[in-house]
């Protein structure tokens, strides 16, 4: 009887040689090799009758063992030109914190949690997209793997500091990147699904070239695509900092 139990237990529940945690731990791993990147991105905005925007961003990040830190400023169309997004995650705090400059206002905001959950610039990504989540704040279940993919599913610890019930994720074995993810609302109903088409090596490290972040329940769509990127240079401190988001 005993035999039986433990059989029927590795058919229903197989064991793996990696965890979930695992899996994520290495994608986190590659993505702050080298330390800083710098990058030119083409954002495209449609909704659902087909309508588009263009918006034009550079994007720069550091990291070391304390810190991530990234700033996005917008140069293109003139209407938004100046607009910037500072990030900043402090590890040891296990907090992030992020503020927007509006340069019609010349003002600087620091988002309330309430406003993380808003679309990002119109996007269909939201402000705690771009902030991510910490491996910390979801459990990582590995729920199947193929000869190319690890197949994950996070759910949060904390659904009060969520604005998703739970996300799956395909991970690339060669790259340990993310090549899609489902994002699901709190009622539990698909959202957003991100489905990363064309990764590169920059300089050693595996970086997402392309993306598209489509809307299941308003059809909008968001495609970014990296026009230019460099890889491990020097990048001061200060210049991810409340008074660098007014500089062009």
């Amino acid at each position: 009887m005993i035999r039986l139990v433990v059989l029927f237990f590795l058919i229903c529940f197989p064991v793996f040689a990696i965890t979930g945690l695992d899996v994520m731990t290495n994608v986190q791993t590659e993505s702050r090799k080298n330390s800083t990147r710098e990058a030119v991105v083409d954002m495209l905005i449609l909704d659902d009758k087909g309508r588009k925007r263009e918006r034009y961003f550079n994007y720069w990040t550091k990291f070391d063992d304390k810190s991530e830190q990234s700033l996005i400023k917008f140069f293109k169309p003139k209407n938004i030109k100046g607009t910037a997004l500072l990030t900043r995650s402090d590890f040891k705090q296990d907090q992030k914190f992020q503020w927007i400059y509006l340069p019609a206002f010349k003002s600087v905001k620091q988002l309330s949690s309430t406003d993380k959950n808003k679309n990002f610039m119109g996007s269909d990504f939201s402000y705690s997209d771009i902030a991510g989540r910490k491996l910390s704040q979801d459990t990582h279940q590995l729920i199947k793997e193929t000869p190319t993919n690890y197949y994950i599913e996070s759910i949060p610890v904390d659904l009060s500091q969520s604005s998703y019930s739970k996300i799956r994720y395909i991970i690339s074995k060669e790259f340990n990147v993310i090549i899609k993810a489902i994002f699901y609302d709190l009622d539990g109903k698909k959202l957003k699904t991100l489905t990363n088409s064309k990764v590169s090596d920059n300089n050693g490290v595996y970086i997402v070239m392309s993306s598209e972040m489509q809307n299941h329940q308003t059809n909008g769509q968001t495609i970014l695509n990296v026009v230019s990127m460099k890889v491990g240079y020097a990048i001061k401190d200060d210049f991810f900092s409340v008074e660098g988001l007014k500089t062009l």
